[in-house]
Parts: structure tokens; C-alpha cells; sequence
């Protein structure tokens, strides 16, 4: 099975984990700093990992990454796992120390171990790239396993991409990708809900449905996923679970190709040829409105706390 154009961390491995890193398991809050720091002087761990986190993001206080990994490691010291997270994602990153991803996967491994699915997502991560430690797949399924257990969406995607290709150690297996990144698609993750898309059309570990994949690809298109508008451009053409519109088409279509997605590019190419003005026409002004649809969708996303 071809692998999928999505950006993974083969090529620049701590990329996509030091996004995941950088993350925080605790909500931010309004901070007042003095009592903070109070707190923490008297050993309270949740706030010395609060104050790990100020000096970490600058809330409060100038930013300081070496400050904040002294206040991340009293914390990790005492058990904390927001603190053990974060204090490997320093090292991970090199913020505040020298880069030490033997030393973060260890950190990893102590959160995870208390149930963080951040935590559990990445060290996954790090076993499937093996990034501080052996590479092995099956470590890594474990891992994601245990995050999307809880609803890690990240970790559902990645233990679904993992199950839809296959790796050494973990068998291709149609079914239970299918069933992951369904939990991730239905959790609004874009990739995911393009990829459910392709399940459906080909009967990937489920029944053939092309109407149902074109609503999984419409939902991807909408927010932007240039492969889901390729997709569903592509229905819209042959009239594979809609309704046939060589406007839809064209709109969607020009939108992808429009991010140099090569399919529709080329897909664009062989139909525009074929296609009267009107046609062009309308599906300029149907790539319009879904554009419009998609930056709404974006603005509704970055708005939502």
C-alpha cells in the first residue's frame, strides 16, 4: 500500500516531537507569580511545576528555559508527571540543556508510566524513530495504544497509520486501522478523515461505501486538507457517491491543485480541456465559497478555548 503525502517525522525526526513537546497537560491560567513561587520554595510540587511552566512560556516572568528545567526537575523529583512530560520535552529540544534525547526518553517513560497520553503518544514516537532509544514498532504501538485508549487523537492517527501500512514487528492489519483512525476522524482530524475517505472507497477492512467516503473527504476538503478536495473533486467528476457536477469538480479540484497537490494538478489538467467557459466559470466561483467555508472553519478552530 502507497504511503500517504503526510508530513511525518522520518525526515526531520524531532520536528513533529518537539511540537508534541512543547505542549503542556495542564490548562493555562492566571498566575500570580509571588505566591507562586511561595508555593514552590516550600516544595509543593504542582507549584514548582507551575513555575516550571512560567519560566518555560515567559507567563509572569521573562522566559527562561534553564529555570524552568530546575523547577520541572523538583517536580519530576517528587513525582509529578506534568513535570516529567515537560521536563523531557526540554531535553528533547535542547531548551535550557544540551539536547539529550536518551535523557527525555526517560523522562517520557516515567510520565507515561502514570498514564499521561502525551507523554505515551511521544515516547511512541521516539520508539517508532528510535530517538533515544532502540527503534522498534511494537513498543511504539504500545504506547500509542495506550494514549488512544484515552482519546489521544494524535496517537489514534498514528497507531492507525501505523496498523495501515504496516512496519517490522507490526503486521499490516486493514481492520483495526480502519477502527483507529476512524476515532481520529470523527474527532475532526484532517488527515485522518481523508485517509477514512480512501478506506471506504476501496473497502479497506470495511464495506465498500463511496457515498461515505465522499462525506469523509468533504469534511477533510472543508478544512483545507488539499488531498480531501483532490478526492472529492474527483467524485464529483466521475459522480462516485454524489451527485456527477464538473463544476464541483473543477472548484474543489482548482483548490487543491492550488496548494500543488500532484494529483488534482494533473487530474485538472486532462478535464479542463474538455470543459466549457461556463463551467470554468462556475467552478471558480464554487472554489470561491469553499474557500470562504474553510478560513470560517479555520476562525471557528483557533477561537475555540
Amino acid at each position: 500500500m502507497k504511503r500517504a503525502s503526510r508530513v511525518r517525522v522520518a525526515a526531520y525526526p524531532l520536528r513533529v516531537l518537539s511540537a508534541l513537546a512543547l505542549l503542556s497537560t495542564a490548562a493555562r491560567g492566571d498566575l500570580n507569580f509571588d505566591s507562586l513561587q511561595a508555593r514552590a520554595a516550600q516544595g509543593d510540587p504542582e507549584a514548582e511545576f507551575l513555575l516550571g511552566r512560567a519560566y518555560d512560556r515567559g507567563e509572569g516572568t521573562p522566559q527562561d528555559p534553564a529555570k524552568a528545567l530546575d523547577w520541572y526537575r523538583k517536580a519530576a523529583d517528587q513525582g509529578n508527571a506534568k513535570a516529567e512530560n515537560n521536563l523531557a520535552g526540554l531535553y528533547l529540544n535542547g531548551r535550557g540543556v544540551a539536547a539529550d534525547p536518551a535523557e527525555a526518553a526517560k523522562w517520557y517513560r516515567k510520565a507515561a508510566g502514570q498514564g499521561a497520553a502525551l507523554a505515551q503518544e511521544t515516547l511512541g514516537q521516539l520508539f517508532a524513530h528510535g530517538i533515544g532509544v532502540p527503534k522498534d514498532n511494537r513498543q511504539a504501538a504500545e504506547w500509542y495504544l495506550k494514549a488512544a485508549k484515552q482519546g489521544f487523537v494524535q496517537a489514534e492517527v498514528d497507531l492507525g497509520e501505523l496498523y495501515y501500512f504496516g512496519a517490522d514487528g507490526v503486521p499490516q492489519d486493514s481492520v483495526q486501522a480502519a477502527a483507529w483512525i476512524g476515532r481520529a476522524a470523527a474527532q475532526g482530524q484532517a488527515w485522518a478523515q481523508n485517509t477514512l475517505g480512501v478506506i471506504e472507497e476501496n473497502g479497506l477492512g470495511v464495506k465498500k461505501d463511496a457515498a461515505q467516503a465522499a462525506q469523509w473527504f468533504r469534511k477533510a476538503a472543508e478544512q483545507g486538507n488539499a488531498k480531501g478536495q483532490s478526492n472529492l473533486g474527483r467524485l464529483f467528476a466521475g459522480g462516485s457517491g454524489v451527485n456527477q457536477s464538473w463544476p464541483e469538480a473543477y472548484g474543489w479540484l482548482s483548490l487543491s491543485a492550488a496548494s500543488g497537490e500532484v494529483t488534482a494538478v494533473k487530474l485538472i489538467q486532462s478535464y479542463q480541456a474538455h470543459l466549457g467557459p461556463d463551467v470554468v466559470a462556475e467552478g471558480n466561483r464554487l472554489a470561491e465559497e469553499h474557500r470562504r467555508l474553510i478560513q470560517a472553519n479555520r476562525a471557528a478552530t483557533e477561537a475555540r478555548p
